[in-house]
């Protein structure tokens, strides 16, 4: 099973969040921070997403469509989800409200299209597309016309963009078989490598000042949660709890 926690930014009081006995994925905390996203497969259902309000404690299925609902994150107002659906046939990203409803299709291409991250401003959206010869590279879209430019083009593996308040998009891309941690501009200039090692760093995610970024990172053996400054000095591992811990989300 994987289920989701709840800790400080250093990773102490962490706290179960989730005890669906499933599969539970992707995490994302609601720009107010009262309100969680996630993935769950639980009652053999999957993978739909749910939103949990941490005060009340409710829980209800905002994503249940066929096949994929999965990838989800936030609008920086808070009222509308990005996503990535298959109930079309094409694995598209699409902005849903709270109630699951679609309010536009984002992307509409035969490639994969996953894991949307929006700017400060939410006019632009970073994504991982393989419409480039069939690798995954990070693609930046403007919301208003749907013009899309790709940004990544140092790696044949690119994903998981996260766009910082600061305006710095960080990845995970592969390199000498390895995952490690990328930040680029949203133009696709001034590309500066965060960490660097024969194992995997992955999941990056901004805290909210956008001057630290927390990641996974199997480079103890099992995968923990790491945290470093932009440059990636002062790297320190913050989880140490039984099994693995990735994906981690970031809020005030």
């Amino acid at each position: 099973n994987k289920e989701i926690y709840i800790s400080d930014y250093d990773g102490q009081k962490a706290k179960q969040l989730t005890s669906d006995k499933s599969i539970v994925l992707s995490p994302r905390w609601s720009p107010d921070g009262k309100r969680i996203i996630y993935n769950s497969y639980k009652d053999n259902k999957g993978p739909r997403l749910y939103m949990r309000d941490l005060r009340a404690g409710a829980v209800k299925t905002i994503s249940g469509r066929p096949g994929l609902n999965i990838g989800a994150t936030w609008s920086p107002e808070g009222n509308r989800v990005a996503l990535t659906l298959t109930e079309k046939g094409n694995s598209d990203i699409f902005l849903i409200d709270l109630n699951g409803n679609i309010v536009k299709q984002l992307t509409d291409h035969w490639a994969i299209d996953v894991s949307p991250s929006f700017s400060p401003d939410g006019s632009k959206m970073a994504f991982v597309s393989n419409r480039a010869g069939g690798t995954p590279q990070i693609y930046v879209m403007t919301i208003s016309d749907g013009s899309v430019e790709r940004i990544t083009f140092e790696s044949k593996y690119c994903t998981s963009p996260s766009w910082s308040s600061r305006n710095r998009i960080a990845f995970a891309s592969q390199s000498n078989g390895a995952l490690d941690i990328y930040t680029i501009a949203p133009d696709g200039s001034q590309m500066r490598r965060v960490t660097s090692g024969t194992r995997d760093n992955e999941d990056p995610c901004w805290s909210p000042d956008g001057r630290y970024i927390v990641f996974s990172s199997n480079r103890t053996g099992r995968y923990r949660l790491f945290l470093t400054n932009e440059t990636g000095d002062n790297q320190r591992m913050i989880t140490n709890l039984p099994g693995n811990q990735t994906a981690p989300s970031w809020t005030r």
